[in-house]
């Protein structure tokens, strides 16, 4: 009998320490890494085995494990040295950390058990992943002998017995490949002659029988590129390459060669990509590459279906996996390349506690893995690309399209000139007089617009009382579907009043635009079919992918939607991209706002003009002559990327800091003000104290854009250091550590 030390998977953020349990004789296997069920409090619940504890007191007075989960340890090396360092750089607890490599995040469900009369008795514990199984049949002693003999006569059964042989359990599908019948099956059984069990089946929504793609001739930029990829993956020196190339330069199929070598290498791959809308076509690419060698994981996969994945990739069944950020906590038999595309992506970063960073965790398990990391993206964010030029990261450079085509001629419509000329429209005229002859022409248009719903928000004329939703401080937009509004951040619906809530007044409008209405006066054109994709239309599982085949088929001519319209996609007919208010973005207080918008500009014009034809653009601005729409409209990357580097190193922003959000969160908006206030003063109290450098800086406390969500009041606080460590340790050894509505966001991405 000895002891282990426990990390408890709850979805609490206060409880940071371990806890010591007895492991019973008949479960002296178990070793670091394992999944438990044990007593905690008043209930049982699921734990993480983080080490051997030898040394206990009083060892008769402690709680015994009650059950293991699965047969064999879930965390190998690797990913439990991950999670120690997920728990210390992003300041949550252990099991935080851990339940991330968990699909689901966690592996058993509680239901309660009642009475006839409905009184509770007791809880009842199950594992969460199901295994799914079929029948499946294998041959017996008797039945090897019998075939060997020459005991049975039926042609039939000779055959199925003959499948069988030295090949283990195969199902009733594989053996109709031999003829075999149920029937032919039913009487082997009877003579004893095969056996029945049950086998497992891994689900795969993905599987699909596709020709295997040719590889394309490489550019020199593309060759010399490769090479250098190829040399660090054949060492196995765990490099960092930053592959900046513009859009249509053919990243993807460098992203492909470099999967192929690793598999030759006997190594598995990991593909990152920031949403859903872009997985389709990357798994095109990479099916056609690569057949069922590959898995993919998202959100919209059941927590059985990820389960399934996850034990492809842990036993080698599958060799790439291809996923959305949380495909970064994957279990890998063995890990040799990592790539992710459109790195610059915001949607990388977790919203949720512990907020952690993809990019980072793939930097950590890489460098525990010696595996080789390739960031790639059009528009790097700024960090990665300040560690290229510091030479922290190998930088390569894709300068040209792959397949020789221009990049595609941007113009700027100024939609003040629009309003003075008694355009009141949401296209200006130039946009609408392209969109007529692009679609007269054949040929397919995309219009970005980065808002979701019909009009931003319901608003009396008279008095000017918007509209709000009762549990979060920000207006409800208006849906056309069922005529209702809704709120984007705690889904709350309201019906459109009749009235204004406070003067009485019956004069409503509707202010601002948004997809739908955006869809309904585009729809107006001559010859225009639309389809429209943003989160509302794409709430099914496959809708994204469904969507994009329609358009790429031809089946519609204009695709408009949110931001999910504009990254990744490489569509043929597409000659015309139109951007609806391209400089909305650009007054948000935040400083990552300027990159934001730059990105999504470059991103939105590279998808047009990608084959033979020239492609247009147009970005529809007020702010006709802003610097960042200029830059964006000319697609310079490096002179925006060096005029945004100089004032982030004036205004000690990242990359040449490191920040730390603090958001007090009650109910009470005074509470949670003076909650952050007193985090304000324990900071400067130990800069007076020279604990903490003169350079760490402390700002706010001051209220979040939208103040309140879900009945909640958010409070930030923001620090600013060279190096945050003394600043974190000076938290997580105080009482804020385990205060239970002060949350800690490393490495922000939005200050607001």
């Amino acid at each position: 009998m000895f002891c282990v030390d426990v990390a408890i998977n709850l979805p609490v953020k206060n409880l940071f320490r371990q806890f010591t349990y007895v492991v019973p004789d008949n479960m002296a296997f178990l070793d670091t890494g394992w999944r438990v069920v044990v007593p905690f409090s008043a209930q049982k619940t699921e734990g993480f085995v983080v080490g051997r504890n030898d040394v206990v007191k009083n060892a008769g007075n402690l709680k015994s494990i009650e059950a293991v989960l699965g047969d064999g340890p879930w965390f190998d090396w690797e990913m439990l040295e991950a999670a120690r360092w997920l728990s210390s750089y992003y300041m949550c607890s252990l099991a935080e950390a851990m339940r991330l490599f968990v699909p689901g995040k966690s592996s058993i469900k509680r239901t309660a058990v009642k009475d006839e009369k409905g009184n509770f008795l007791y809880y009842r514990y199950k594992e969460r992943l199901k295994e799914k199984t079929v029948t499946a049949y294998r041959i017996t002693e008797k039945g090897r002998a019998e075939l060997k003999e020459g005991g049975i006569h039926l042609k039939a059964q000779i055959a199925a017995l003959a499948a069988l042989d030295g090949k283990g359990f195969l199902t009733l599908k594989e053996l109709s490949k031999y003829k075999a019948s149920p029937s032919v099956l039913r009487r082997l059984l009877e003579r004893g002659c095969v056996e029945a069990g049950r086998r497992r089946i891994l689900r795969n929504s993905y599987t699909a029988e596709t020709e295997r793609g040719e590889e394309l001739l490489l550019t020199d930029e593309q060759l010399a590129a490769f090479n250098t990829v190829k040399d660090s993956i054949n060492k196995n020196d765990g490099k960092t390459f930053l592959l900046q190339g513009v859009t249509g330069s053919g990243k993807t199929e460098i992203y492909l060669r470099a999967a192929d070598l690793a598999l030759k290498e006997e190594k598995q791959v990991l593909m990152l990509v920031p949403e859903i809308a872009l997985t389709a076509q990357l798994v095109e690419c990479f099916q056609a590459r690569f057949g069922d060698l590959i898995a993919v994981a998202h959100s919209k996969l059941s927590q059985n279906e990820r389960g399934d994945v996850w034990h492809r990739m842990r036993t080698g069944g599958a060799k790439i996996l291809i996923g959305v950020r949380s495909a970064v906590f994957a279990p890998f038999e063995k890990l040799g390349l990592v790539i992710i595309d459109e790195e610059h992506e915001g949607s990388y970063k977790q919203e949720e506690r512990p907020n952690y960073h993809a990019r980072d965790v793939a930097l950590k398990r890489c460098a525990l893995a010696k595996a080789t990391l390739i960031l790639g993206s059009a528009t790097p964010s700024l960090e990665s690309y300040h560690e290229a030029k510091s030479g922290r990261y190998v930088h390569l450079r894709l300068t040209k399209r792959a397949n020789g085509s221009r990049l595609p001629v941007a113009e700027i419509a100024d939609m003040r000139r629009e309003l003075a000329d008694q355009n009141f429209s949401v296209l200006s005229r130039r946009l609408k007089e392209e969109l007529v002859k692009t679609c007269a022409a054949g040929d397919e248009a995309i219009i970005l617009l980065n808002r979701r719903g019909f009009s931003t928000f319901v608003m009396c004329r008279d008095c000017g009382t918007s509209i709000t939703c009762p549990h979060c401080a920000v207006a409800l937009v208006y849906h056309s579907a069922g005529e209702a509004m809704r709120c984007h951040y705690c889904g709350n619906t309201a019906k459109i009043p009749e009235t204004c809530p406070k003067c009485g007044s019956r004069r409503i409008k509707f202010f601002g635009t948004g997809t739908q209405k955006a869809e309904a006066e585009i729809m107006a054109l001559p010859e225009v079919r639309v389809l429209r994709m943003d989160q509302d239309s794409t709430a099914q599982k496959f809708a994204h992918a469904d969507i994009l085949k329609s358009f790429a088929a031809g089946e519609r001519n204009v695709l408009i939607g949110t931001q999910m319209v504009a990254k990744g996609h490489d569509i043929p007919g597409v000659t015309l991209v139109g951007v609806l208010s391209a400089d909305s973005s650009l007054n948000l207080p935040d400083f990552r706002a300027a990159e934001r918008t730059f990105s999504l500009l470059t991103q939105a014009a590279g998808r047009a003009g990608r084959r033979d034809k020239d492609g247009c653009v147009i970005f529809q601005a007020y702010d006709a002559k802003n610097p960042v729409i200029l830059a964006a409209a000319a697609q310079d990357y490096d002179s925006f990327a060096e005029g945004e580097l100089k004032y982030r190193k004036e205004l000690f922003y990242p990359p040449f800091s490191r920040m730390l959000k603090l958001t007090g969160l009650d109910k009470d908006r005074d509470e949670a003000q003076a909650l952050a206030k007193r985090v304000v003063l324990f900071l400067e109290t130990l800069q007076l104290e020279k604990r903490l450098s003169e350079s760490v800086m402390v700002l706010g406390p001051f209220p979040g854009l939208v103040e309140k969500v879900m009945d909640l009041y958010r409070i930030n606080v923001i620090v600013k250091a060279e190096d945050m460590q003394p600043v974190k340790d000076a938290l997580l050894k105080s009482d804020f550590k385990e205060q239970k509505n002060l949350f800690f966001d490393v490495d922000p991405v939005s200050v607001i």
